[in-house]
């Protein structure tokens, strides 16, 4: 599935030119670390709580509100009207998007959350991408997990999960490093999803487990 394929939405101008010069999901990964090129120092224009801790060169955008007990690593970068709720950290090199909401007690970790986009509470996303208007419920895992998250942990290049825009994700669910959810597709509640899933799709339990075994057939 092509970059132009699973982000559909408009964002931020600078970012939407930077986008489109990237022709695989690979190398758009590889890529991110431009995004903070320039960030050298902290650059605060939002509100940050007393007790929230910024490390490093990190920017929070107008209008965003990091709230107490937080935790943002540079480089990271937090769109404007964003809100960072309490006790989530938020490792270095992650993009929030602007009008994000990321719930409490979350950990992102090197990656990218688009525009307009709802991470419930507990979430943790690491090396992962999830596109514009997306919702990702509560206790949701994205990325490396079990023995992949203990070998990815130093990594900067293991490409996770990529989540299309308008995606949607139920509680707990887990999405494994390496799999696709196209745009506006559902994710149930409780699944473990592994593999490429088409745009515009419902995917539960059961048909998660149908396509799991068609690609280890193929």
């Amino acid at each position: 599935m092509n970059v132009s394929d699973l982000f559909l939405a408009e964002e931020e101008p600078v970012l939407n030119e930077w986008m489109r010069n990237f022709d695989s999901l690979d190398n758009l990964f590889l890529a991110m670390p431009q995004l903070y090129a320039n960030l050298k120092s902290q650059d605060i224009e939002g509100t940050i709580e007393d007790g929230a801790v910024l490390s490093g060169p990190v920017h929070i955008g107008r209008g965003a509100v990091v709230h107490a007990q937080a935790i943002i690593h540079g480089p990271s970068i937090v769109g404007p009207d964003a809100v960072i709720n309490s006790h989530t950290e938020i490792q270095s090199g992650s993009f929030i998007g602007s009008k994000c909401v990321i719930g409490h007690s979350c950990s992102i970790i090197q990656s990218m959350i688009m525009n307009n986009t709802w991470i419930g509470a507990g979430a943790f996303i690491r090396n992962s991408m999830i596109g514009s208007g997306s919702v990702v419920g509560p206790g949701v895992a994205l990325g490396p997990v079990g023995v992949e998250r203990a070998s990815a942990a130093n990594s900067h290049t293991t490409r996770g999960a990529v989540l299309g825009d308008y995606a949607v994700v139920g509680a707990n669910s887990t999405i494994k490093s390496g799999t696709i959810v196209g745009a506006r597709t559902i994710v149930g509640e409780g699944v473990l999803a592994s593999g490429i899933y088409e745009p515009n799709q419902t995917v539960t339990l059961v048909s998660a487990l149908d396509i799991k075994a068609r690609h280890e057939h193929s």
